[in-house]
């Protein structure tokens, strides 16, 4: 049996700039006055999320006290940026619900088909992702939940890409399988992280990296492997 870990946002689907969209338009729909720009939020959604300290043990921060942790950084990110108290209040408590709206990702032209190829090979499809508890409430909105077997997210976890933890929670999925594969588009959390825990990895649409046994342009060209 082999298995194919996948990253989410980036591998399977694009949604640029995700956070900072949906941050910024929280705002915009709780006071459409504000004097706030989308590259001032840009700028604060670059650090603050527990992927970007992945060295921490965020296990006391998980599902739902991942997102209160995360609403008091968007709330002290809007009064940085001298948004009065009441609407930050109002703004942080609508990201959630913005997050998850399905029109904010759109799947690479060859996802499903790939994941529909793969699963019929006998492969063990499984989201490993750095993402927020409420994942599978958008792969399911995607229609892609049914073409992963298991997932395993950072935010329901309390571990982050590359940490080694939160590959060894994945690994202990199968832990009979013969192979291990971590397809994703990130250098560091997937291919290093994917590395160090002695998986197969497969980087995409980031074109050549030595440090990946694999880097396709697409998603289709991963069938050939198998």
């Amino acid at each position: 049996m082999k298995v194919i870990f996948w990253d989410f946002d980036g591998t399977l689907v694009y949604s640029n700039p995700l956070w900072s969209n949906s941050v910024y338009n929280a705002l915009k729909s709780v006071d459409g006055n504000t004097t706030v720009t989308f590259s001032e939020i840009r700028k604060l959604m670059a650090s603050g999320f527990t992927w970007h300290m992945p060295n921490e043990n965020y296990t006391e921060f998980t599902n739902e006290k991942w997102w209160q942790y995360m609403n008091h950084y968007f709330y002290s990110c809007y009064l940085s940026l001298n948004t009065p108290q009441n609407i930050a209040e109002q703004a942080t408590a609508k990201i959630r619900d913005i997050i998850k709206k399905k029109e904010n990702y759109t799947l690479y032209s060859d996802a499903v088909s790939t994941l529909k190829k793969l699963k019929s090979k006998g492969i063990k499809n499984v989201i490993l992702s750095n993402n927020y508890p409420d994942l599978c409430d958008v792969l399911k909105e995607l229609e892609i939940y049914d073409l992963f077997d298991d997932f395993v997210i950072s935010a329901a976890v309390g571990y982050d890409k590359p940490r080694k933890e939160i590959f060894e929670i994945a690994e202990n999925f199968y832990p009979n399988a013969d192979e291990y594969y971590m397809v994703g588009d990130s250098v560091n959390a997937d291919i290093v992280g994917g590395n160090c825990a002695g998986f197969k990895t497969i980087l995409v649409h980031k074109g050549f990296c030595e440090k990946a046994d694999y880097c396709f342009d697409d998603l289709k060209s991963i069938v050939d492997l198998f």
